[in-house]
């Protein structure tokens, strides 16, 4: 199975007015507000979990990233389901792994070159920004542009976050 790849990073911002500023400053494209439930399950090499997006688009994700709080790469796959599958999918998936948490937030979404940058507010947790630098798109200079978008947006000065927001929600 072919994975696909990002870099990742998660920081624990306070307010979201100075960065949106910058990123229209960047002509990054805003892509849209999500209300996302996130729905994981136990998984003994990975995450797992099960996203409804504004409760009309589903899809089933695993991944696989080391917990450190600087940038990291992440290995992961996604396969879309249909709103019929979803009661059955989350029981099966319930019955054969056991569901660990279920984590709610408000996702503004903004794209920057091949960098996914979300704006989250998470049920429970606070405000978050996680970088998300498409390698396959971004080819041998995604590093590079993922380094720059940090220097861009001044997110030096914001705590990095090594964790989920499954495992956050846990502790």
């Amino acid at each position: 199975m072919l994975y696909m790849k990002n870099i990742e990073l998660k920081l624990q911002i306070d307010t979201f007015g100075g960065i949106v500023n910058a990123l229209k400053r960047l002509r990054a494209k805003h892509k849209g507000k999500f209300l996302q439930t996130d729905t994981y399950y136990n998984c003994p090499n990975g995450r797992f979990k099960i996203r409804e997006n504004n409760g009309n688009d589903f899809e089933i994700i695993f991944y696989q990233r080391p917990d450190k709080k600087a940038s990291k790469v992440s290995f992961y796959l996604v396969s879309k389901i249909e709103k019929s599958q979803l009661k059955k999918e989350k029981n099966i998936f319930k019955e054969a792994l056991g569901e660990k948490v279920v984590v709610k937030k408000q996702r503004d979404l903004w794209l920057y070159k091949n960098t996914r940058v979300h704006l989250d507010k998470v049920s429970g947790l606070g405000n978050y920004l996680e970088l998300e630098t498409e390698v396959e798109k971004a080819g041998k200079n995604a590093k590079k542009e993922h380094n720059k978008i940090i220097n861009l947006l001044n997110l030096s000065k914001y705590k990095t976050c090594d964790k989920s927001y499954s495992d956050m929600v846990l502790r």
